[in-house]
């Protein structure tokens, strides 16, 4: 963290052995291992918390496990908090380089070739999010330490369009940067909270995209010709009708019997054009290609015909249909099992 007057320091904590002023100083890095000279270090004062600013620090030439210690270094810009650090001989250097990058390699989360980003302030945060969404069967596509940035953001806008549902970022204990509006960011500061809320979003995110993709297939719809309602008897036969369930749209193809009947060429209601008509709407339709009296009749109950693929889609967006849209879809489903018993199965 950078303090005033002193650049970037880290505050850690000695488990093993000695540092000195002095000391050549080798920690893992968001890169690479760094490697640094101890320029000083800093003490808290008894029972003081050091990560607050506040706190007086004593300078000392050297601290011993186990404490607390700040350490004042140049080139700590890209410190990994969580990361392993240790100190050497000159001539050690390579050796303890080549050890600190195998335990953050140990230590380095499997991703996968498709998933969503995963961030957080130290190693061990990191490890224990990762773990949570493993957890969830969650896949990660690239897992990081440090602040969410533009190459994270890029990465996770990279998947919007092949599946928008990973075009996330989860942030554990950081900040929430700005980002465009096809990327998610969710950010927070306890880490179940932050699965919850991925969680809730993506519930969410995919109701939305099955809602889109319901725009794309016939509904079901229930419609009944009308008593003394054969306007005309062919081209177009025009018939005055009442939606009993769904809505019926100019286009949409009607069955009376499992087959292609008519398709609805044009809707009046009450002399106005309409392009679709709700339920409890009665209003008159075209039918070109039929006889009304030979192929419908008065009192006939007619249904929006639905393929096999359309109905196997139905069934998977079921629970966005109203109630009497679903009453339908099992009538038309009915309708077309006489004829085909493993239809829509």
């Amino acid at each position: 963290k950078e303090d005033k007057g002193l650049g970037t320091t880290i505050d850690v904590i000695i488990y093993d052995g000695t540092i000195t002023v002095g000391d050549t100083l080798i920690l893992g890095g968001l890169q690479e291992p760094i490697v640094t000279k101890v320029r000083s270090l800093l003490e808290p004062a008894p029972l003081a918390e050091m990560r607050d600013k506040k706190s007086p620090f004593t300078p000392i030439q050297q601290a011993v496990a186990a404490t607390g210690v700040k350490i004042v270094a140049p080139g700590l810009e890209n410190a990994m908090a969580g990361a392993p650090l240790r100190t050497c001989k000159a001539e050690d250097v390579e050796e303890v380089k080549r050890a600190i990058q195998e335990e953050i390699k140990t230590s380095i989360i499997t991703t996968d070739k498709k998933g969503i980003v995963i961030k957080a302030d130290t190693l061990g945060s990191l490890e224990a999010l990762a773990h949570l969404l493993r957890e969830r069967n969650i896949p990660i596509r690239k897992a990081s330490v440090g602040p969410i940035t533009k190459k994270d953001i890029a990465d996770a806008e990279s998947n919007a369009e092949k599946d928008p549902l990973t075009a996330v970022i989860l942030g554990f204990n950081l900040p929430q940067p700005r980002t465009p509006s096809n990327v998610t960011v969710i950010t927070d500061t306890i880490i179940y909270k932050l699965i919850e809320r991925f969680e809730e979003w993506q519930a969410k995110a995919q109701d939305a995209i099955r809602a889109k993709e319901l725009q794309n297939v016939t509904r079901p719809c229930k419609l009944e010709i009308l008593p003394n309602c054969i306007f005309r008897q062919s081209n177009p036969a025009i018939v005055g009708v009442e939606v009993l369930a769904g809505t019926l749209t100019s286009g949409m193809t009607l069955t009376k019997a499992g087959t292609p009947l008519a398709t609805v060429k044009s809707m009046q209601k009450e002399k106005e054009n309409v392009n679709s008509a709700p339920r409890g709407t009665q209003l008159a339709i075209s039918l070109p290609g039929i006889i009304a009296g030979k192929h419908v009749g008065e009192g006939d109950i007619l249904y929006s015909y639905l393929s096999e693929e359309e109905f196997r889609k139905l069934k998977s967006l079921v629970k966005f249909l109203t109630s009497d849209e679903k009453g339908a879809l099992k009538e038309i489903a009915h309708i077309m099992r006489e004829h085909n018993p493993v239809w829509g199965v």
